[in-house]
C-alpha cells in the first residue's frame, strides 16, 4: 500500500468513543455459547479496545475495528451452529411427545416418575449432546409406555389376539410370525409402516377419525400388495407386513407402491373434510436373532 493511500489521519474525537462503546458493547452483549470460545472472542474484542488510545490514527483504528468485527462473526457462527443443533434436537424429543400423547393417559406410576426425572435433566440440559442423551432416555421411556399401552388397548371382543380396529392380527401373533420368518429358508423382509399425522387426526377430528384413517390405509396395503395373512397392526400408527424376496427386491416394491401421495375423503362430526395420508417406511431383512430385529422395529417407531 503507498503511502497516499494508507489512513494516517487521526481518528475525529467524536467517533474515538463511539467505536470504543460499540467494542464493549460487543464484547458484554454475546450469545450463549461455549465458554472457553467466548473467553477467546473477550479476548480478541478487549486487544481492540486496549490499541485505541486518545488520539489513534485511522491507520491504527480501522484495522482493530475489522480484527473485532471478525471476532463477532466467528462468535456468532460457533453460536448459530450449537443453537441449530439444540433446536433439532428439542424439536425431535417435541415430536416423540407428540406421537405418543395418546398412550400417555394410561402411563404407570412408575413410568410417570421416569418422565419426571427425565424432565428434570432436560430442563438442566445446555448443550446438544446433553440434550441427546436425554432424547435417549425419553425414547426408552416412551417406547415402554407404548408397549403398555398396547397391550391395554390391542383388544377385538375375546379375542386378544386380534386388533379390533383394523381386524388384523396383534403384535404378539407379530412377534410369534417374525420369530418363524427369522428361522425359515425363505428370503423375507419385514416391511414396517408409520402413519404420519394419526395422534394430530385423533386430537383435532376423535379417535374414531383416527381410527378410520387407520382403517383406510389398512385397505390401501391389503390390496397393494394382495396380502392378508402376512399384515399386522404392531403399535399404534404401525403396521408390519411380511413379505417374501431379498432386501432389494421388497425395497424397490415399496417404493412404487408407497410413492403415490393417499388422500381420503371423511365424515366428521360438523362436515367432510379431505384429509392427506403419509407414510414413513423401512425395510428390514430377517436376523439370525428374532429380537434384534423386532428392537429395530420399535426403534424406528419410536424415532
Amino acid at each position: 500500500m503507498s503511502s497516499s493511500n494508507k489512513r494516517v489521519g487521526p481518528v475525529p474525537v467524536g467517533l474515538t468513543p463511539v467505536v470504543k462503546a460499540l467494542l464493549t458493547g460487543m464484547a458484554i452483549h454475546p450469545l450463549k455459547g461455549n465458554a472457553e470460545d467466548y473467553r477467546v472472542y473477550r479476548a480478541r474484542i478487549q486487544k481492540a479496545l486496549d490499541s485505541l488510545g486518545e488520539s489513534p490514527t485511522l491507520e491504527d483504528a480501522y484495522p482493530q475495528a475489522e480484527e473485532a468485527v471478525h471476532a463477532l462473526r466467528d462468535h456468532g457462527l460457533r453460536t448459530a451452529k450449537r443453537l441449530h443443533l439444540q433446536d433439532a434436537e428439542l424439536r425431535a424429543i417435541i415430536k416423540l411427545l407428540m406421537d405418543t400423547l395418546e398412550e400417555l393417559r394410561i402411563a404407570t406410576p412408575e413410568r410417570t416418575r421416569e418422565l419426571m426425572e427425565v424432565a428434570g435433566r432436560l430442563g438442566s440440559a445446555v448443550e446438544p449432546e446433553e440434550i441427546r442423551v436425554v432424547k435417549g432416555s425419553l425414547t426408552d421411556c416412551l417406547a415402554a409406555i407404548r408397549k403398555e399401552a398396547e397391550r391395554e388397548l390391542s383388544h377385538a371382543g375375546d379375542d386378544q389376539s386380534m386388533d379390533g380396529i383394523t381386524e388384523l392380527a396383534s403384535r404378539p401373533a407379530a412377534e410369534a410370525a417374525l420369530v418363524q420368518a427369522c428361522a425359515a429358508e425363505t428370503p423375507t423382509c419385514a416391511v414396517i409402516m408409520l402413519v404420519d399425522r394419526l395422534a394430530l387426526y385423533n386430537r383435532r377430528y376423535g379417535r374414531d377419525t383416527g381410527d378410520k384413517v387407520l382403517r383406510y390405509f389398512v385397505d390401501f396395503v391389503r390390496q397393494s400388495f394382495n396380502a392378508r395373512d402376512s399384515l399386522y397392526r404392531w403399535t399404534g400408527p404401525a403396521i408390519l407386513l411380511l413379505r417374501e424376496g431379498n432386501l432389494e427386491k421388497v425395497q424397490a416394491e415399496v417404493r412404487r407402491i408407497m410413492e403415490p401421495r393417499l388422500q381420503f375423503d371423511i365424515d366428521t362430526s360438523s362436515r367432510t373434510i379431505l384429509l392427506a395420508i403419509d407414510a414413513c417406511w423401512s425395510v428390514l431383512p430377517m436376523m439370525v436373532d428374532p429380537r434384534l430385529l423386532i428392537n429395530k422395529i420399535d426403534a424406528f417407531v419410536t424415532f
